[in-house]
């Protein structure tokens, strides 16, 4: 790129503080895709971390510990060459060496090491000890920092990892990291291994309290030293965690900094030929979304890993072999590639990969084939686009809601047993049961005491729970005095039931549970509202047409209703669209609808067993649901079922609301869904996406507001 067409610094920083969360996710993916194609890189590495005992003892690390510390260690050579030994047989690629700040960690000790696993493993790339470190060992044996990593090049040493970087901002680095080596150190040692071929990788942990400012400058510096040395193979982006570290921060970053983080580095970065993420610090949702805005390289196994680990990161979020990578890449439509840190043998340029045509949204009305077109061609970003900018012109463009509510799950018995329920149980079955009267009233006392407005009550089909107990359940609910909770409970797979077993009309049971206190229905049982999908998956429930029509009725008679859409149960894109348009055109004759509500299957522990849907799968809903139910006032991110990550990110692609803040829910949770979240992230999570938290009532009436902090 000429210096006509770069980026500047101040172009960089506007863009990250002003350009639209999807428009610069696409702008990243072009580059990616220029560069690289939809090939995808990834590692197989052991993590050898020799100490945990680290002099500078950085504010921002959860791993390093105290000398006396219990579970302070520091490794032999013979225990690191048994870890060494012991992998001698696992197809690496990568021996992955960094450690603390410890005299035993001499130069010896590391050209010794350095030369066993050379001897050991081959060919697999050492790549060890960052800037940090090698500047440490000058200074202990009283050398040149270029003697220094002469004698590890020579020792096995094939490449210099990019940690120790952190931000390169002087006034940050003092609070983050004080006893670390300077900004300009660390590049130096970065600059001298350059000068004799020895390959390098930059990072940057961010996400703590570095400014747009200070991501650009640390950015630049990097570009900076790439154009006068040409050896940094790749730029790693390092989310900051907040767990178990010295810094007075609650949380790291969430899913709209890393995206916006990621995709400013790929654009900026035009002389890096590789931005890489780390599989083992994300959310496998979110690392989707970024090998589709930027990254072209997921890490990879790492294993044994254990300083992002002591940061907080789950061990969920690990790869534990090249297949299971191999396989996720390949759903997400990625060529997964296995390399090395310094890419090779696959180092060779792909051939560019040019954006498709994107379709345009017509002026009027979106119809069937013009919305089956979108979600099979449009890019997820160029949707996502389209979506928010629908968004700010429906809703208060400065706004997001939220409702504190609980999620009372009444029985878990129930007669429909779809096949993607992981909660129901048969009648006899030790799992079984049955909420009292009274023990429901006190879960709605205890939710209330603790802000909640809003209570849903769901559960099976179980004959015990019949009209007469749900019209004593929420007469009782009444008789709290709790005028604030809003009873928002029974979807119309329910409402059927209920209607059926009392063999009365639909319109008749609404009427006797809205005068015990029934105030409004949830979307529930939806799934997919087309019959063929519906008798795949759930032949005992209500059929689509069943469904529409007992919200119509509800609607009719005042009620207000949400609508929702379970996808991923192996339905195509027409059966999705056609979900779609039936909703919209109920609400057009009955405006009953407050909100919509789409996520993603679950498959965990159920019996039907099918791939999970990607975090890109999901933004592409969320924005498609906006663009195409012009008429229902709000959509819901659905951070139950996709995480926090995803559902912050959502708010960028159409969503206006996060929901609510769950105090129980017992039935997603039951597949294996196991986010939790409280009011206070919520709120930080909106601020964190750019707008202004408001919690709201049921019926999207503010209560209180949450206005952006003004520093």
């Amino acid at each position: 790129m000429s210096p006509a067409e770069r980026i500047s610094r101040c172009d960089a920083v506007e863009m990250l503080k002003r350009t639209g969360t999807a428009e610069l996710i696409g702008l990243a993916d072009k580059a990616r895709r220029q560069r690289h194609g939809r090939r995808t890189y990834f590692v197989h590495s052991l993590n050898l971390n020799p100490s945990n005992i680290c002099e500078n003892r950085c504010e921002l690390c959860a791993f390093w510990r105290e000398t006396h510390a219990p579970d302070a260690y520091t490794m032999t050579l013979q225990q690191a060459f048994k870890h060494i030994d012991q992998s001698a047989d696992w197809d690496l690629t990568d021996l992955h060496i960094v450690g603390g700040l410890v005299p035993q960690l001499n130069l010896d000790y590391y050209e010794a090491l350095f030369a066993y696993g050379r001897k050991v493993l081959g060919d697999v790339l050492i790549q060890g000890i960052t800037a940090v470190e090698v500047d440490y060992l000058a200074r202990l044996e009283n050398l040149p920092i270029i003697d220094v990593l002469k004698r590890l090049k020579n020792a096995g040493l094939g490449a210099i990892p990019g940690g120790g970087a952190e931000i390169f901002a002087p006034d940050v680095r003092t609070q983050i990291c004080k006893n670390k080596i300077s900004a300009e150190a660390w590049l130096d040692v970065h600059r001298q291994a350059h000068e004799i071929g020895l390959p390098t990788n930059a990072t940057m942990l961010f996400g703590h309290l570095e400014s747009p400012e200070d991501i650009v400058d640390h950015l630049a510096s990097l570009r900076d030293l790439q154009d006068s040395t040409g050896l940094f193979g790749a730029f790693v982006a390092l989310p900051f965690h907040a767990e178990g570290t010295h810094l007075e921060i609650d949380r790291g970053p969430a899913g709209h900094t890393i995206a916006r983080t990621v995709a400013l580095a790929r654009i900026f970065l035009d002389n890096f030929p590789h931005v890489r993420v780390l599989a083992n610090y994300l959310d496998r949702k979110l690392l989707g979304v970024l090998l589709s805005g930027g990254a072209d390289d997921a890490g990879g196994t790492s294993l044994d890993e254990r300083i992002a680990k002591a940061a907080g990161a789950p061990d969920a979020q690990k790869f534990s072999d090249t297949e299971e990578l191999e396989t996720f890449l390949d759903r997400l439509g990625f060529e997964s590639v296995l390399t090395n840190s310094i890419y090779q043998p696959a180092s060779e340029p792909a051939a560019s990969e040019p954006i498709d045509d994107i379709p345009t949204i017509p002026p009027d009305r979106l119809d069937t084939a013009g919305a089956i077109t979108l979600h099979d061609e449009a890019p997820f970003w160029e949707l996502g686009r389209l979506a928010h900018q629908k968004r700010l012109e429906i809703n208060d463009p400065s706004t997001v809601t939220f409702v504190i509510d609980r999620n009372i799950s009444v029985t878990n018995i129930c007669k429909a047993a779809c096949k993607f329920c992981a909660f129901h149980v048969e009648i006899g079955d030790p799992r079984a049961f049955t909420l009292t009267i009274d023990q429901i009233a006190e879960k709605v006392s205890h939710a209330a005491a603790a802000g909640a407005t809003q209570v849903l009550l769901q559960g099976g089909l179980n004959l015990e729970t019949n009209l007469a107990f749900y019209e004593k359940v929420f007469s009782t609910i009444k008789s709290l005095d709790l005028p604030e909770v809003c009873v928002h409970s029974l979807s119309p797979t329910e409402i059927d039931f209920l209607a059926a077993l009392e063999d009365m009309p639909a319109c008749d049971v609404l009427d006797r549970l809205r005068n015990a206190g029934l105030d409004s229905l949830p979307g529930g049982g939806a799934e997919i509202l087309v019959d063929e999908v519906r008798q795949r998956v759930s032949p005992r429930k209500v059929t689509a047409g069943r469904w529409l029509e007992i919200m119509k009725i509800a609607q009719k008679m005042g009620f207000k209703t949400t609508a929702t859409m379970v996808y991923g149960l192996g339905e195509t894109t027409a059966q999705r669209i056609e979900h779609l348009m039936r909703i919209r055109d109920l609400q057009d004759e009955t405006g009953g609808f407050t909100a919509f509500i789409p996520w993603s299957y679950q498959a965990g522990n159920t019996q039907l067993p099918i791939a999970p849907q990607s975090g890109v799968d999901y933004l592409r809903i969320v924005a498609l649901s906006r663009l195409v139910l012009d008429n229902i006032p709000h959509i819901q991110a659905g951070w139950v079922t996709e995480g926090p990550d995803l559902a912050q990110l959502a708010l960028s692609f159409g969503a206006d609301d996060f929901g609510g803040v769950l105090m129980e829910e017992l039935v997603v949770k039951a597949a294996g869904a196991s986010y939790a979240i409280t009011a206070p992230q919520v709120i930080s999570l909106i601020h964190e996406a750019g707008f202004n938290p408001a919690q709201r009532t049921t019926q999207y009436q503010i209560l209180k507001k949450h206005d952006r902090p003004t520093t």
